[in-house]
Order: C-alpha cells, then sequence, then structure tokens
C-alpha cells in the first residue's frame, strides 16, 4: 500500500483502501492533476503487458486498467464544472440538464467505460430534478466525491434541492503530491 498511495500506511488508509478509495483517488487524479500523464501512462502499461505474452493479458483486466477512455467520458460529460467549490446547482440548472441529455446519449459507454448505468426513464422529459442531482451525484462518487445538500429554495411550490460542491478533507491532497513527484521523476520534470 505504501507504494500505491506514496504515503505512510495508516489504519486509516488501510480502512479507506478496503472501501475502493484508491481506484477512486486513481481516477480523479487523472482526470484533473495528472491528466498530462495519462496517456503515457496507459501506453506504458499497455506495452508491459504485451510484452509479458500472449498469456498474461486477459482482456477484461485490460481494459480496466486503461483510464484514458474514463476519463474522456467524464470530460464528454464536463464533471469537472461539477467540482467546482462555491457553485450551487438545482436540478433545472442548464449544465444538470445537459448532463443528463449527454448520459442518455451516450449511456452504453458509460455503462460499458464507467459501470454506472444510465436508466431509460431519464429520457422522460418530466424527469424530476432530484434523479439529475442523483446522477451527478452517482458519476461523482466514482472520483471519491460528492455534492452536499444545501438547502431547498425558491417559492412556496417551487422549491428545489440545491447542492454544492466541498473540497473533501480526505488526504488526496498529500497522495496526489506523492504521484506528481513520481510522475515528474519518471520524465524529468520537477513540480513543487
Amino acid at each position: 500500500m505504501k507504494e500505491r498511495y506514496g504515503i505512510d500506511v495508516t489504519p486509516a488508509l488501510v480502512e479507506k483502501d478496503d472501501d475502493g478509495y484508491y481506484p477512486q483517488l486513481r481516477l480523479h487524479y487523472f482526470l484533473t492533476l495528472g491528466r498530462e500523464n495519462l496517456v503515457s501512462r496507459d501506453s506504458k502499461r499497455a506495452k508491459s503487458q504485451i510484452e509479458a505474452g500472449e498469456s498474461a493479458i486477459w482482456k477484461p483486466d485490460f481494459n480496466k486498467g486503461q483510464l484514458l477512455p474514463a476519463v474522456l467520458i467524464l470530460e464528454k460529460l464536463n464533471i469537472s464544472y461539477f467540482l467546482t467549490p462555491g457553485i450551487m446547482f438545482r436540478g433545472t440548472y442548464v449544465e444538470l440538464q445537459q448532463l443528463k441529455a449527454l448520459a442518455v446519449k451516450h449511456r452504453y459507454v458509460i455503462r460499458d467505460y464507467l459501470g454506472v448505468s444510465v436508466s431509460e426513464g431519464m429520457s422522460e422529459v418530466a424527469i424530476a430534478q432530484a434523479l439529475t442531482c442523483q446522477f451527478a451525484q452517482t458519476l461523482l462518487s466514482k472520483l471519491g466525491l460528492s455534492l452536499t445538500y444545501v438547502g431547498r429554495f425558491g417559492a412556496r411550490g417551487e422549491r428545489e434541492r440545491v447542492y454544492q460542491f466541498i473540497e473533501p478533507k480526505d488526504g488526496r491532497d498529500v497522495v496526489y503530491q506523492q504521484w506528481r513527484n513520481h510522475y515528474a521523476v519518471s520524465i524529468g520534470v520537477h513540480h513543487s
């Protein structure tokens, strides 16, 4: 685990790892800070498996280990917009409606590469705002993140649930710094 995260192993880290912390951090890191290293990372991983021979490659594991398709899907869905601290989201916001429309359009790709099912019911015009926010929450959970419920706002009879992104304080920033240093060393660049 020390090699995987680049930090000292604590009981809290072991518990988080058991709950799927590593794949969440890895996907979030390569979507954001490590995006410039993603193609190189996936290429090296593919090359090492190919060099190990045909019997070393099991296609489902190989495909699951390649992060570029998942990152490209999340970029297409504009998930980074929902990672902006301070912005409040309502189910009727254009960005959430665009997310819903893109999710319905690309539901099979999302299912195959992110493991998230997009209900055909999402294509109904009268979709409840809660389902739209819920879908955003489901995507963010793949990164170990979530939107925080702020409250219900609006006039009586027209109230909407409002959410906002709050930066997690789960130690990922320390892990990300170690990963940035690791990739910087592997390509000969130093990050401070």
